[in-house]
């Protein structure tokens, strides 16, 4: 049997963010134009600083993958379910 983490309810994680993690959040969610840029990311038309991108690591809310050999970011099962009660 596979041991699952603990996670916090989607609401009390949403709550919990700052509001630039929040942005960041929806910005990902909302945008496919995705690239690296220096140590930050430009998603969209926003600029997300290297440590907003890591705090949504840490938390489990989104990942960086590789599409055709170029990193974008991807929400996670608990950042989408984040995203759905961000946007209500």
């Amino acid at each position: 049997m596979v041991a699952l983490k603990d996670h916090r309810p989607a609401v009390d994680t949403a709550r919990s963010l700052t509001r630039a993690q929040q942005d960041a959040l929806r910005a990902i969610a909302f945008f496919r134009r995705q690239k690296k840029v220096g140590k930050g990311w430009l998603v969209g038309d926003k600029r997300l600083s290297e440590r907003i991108v890591e705090r949504l690591e840490q938390l489990e809310l989104v990942e960086e993958s590789f599409v055709r050999g170029e990193p974008v970011l991807q929400l996670t099962i608990v950042g989408q379910a984040i995203k759905g009660y961000l946007l209500h």
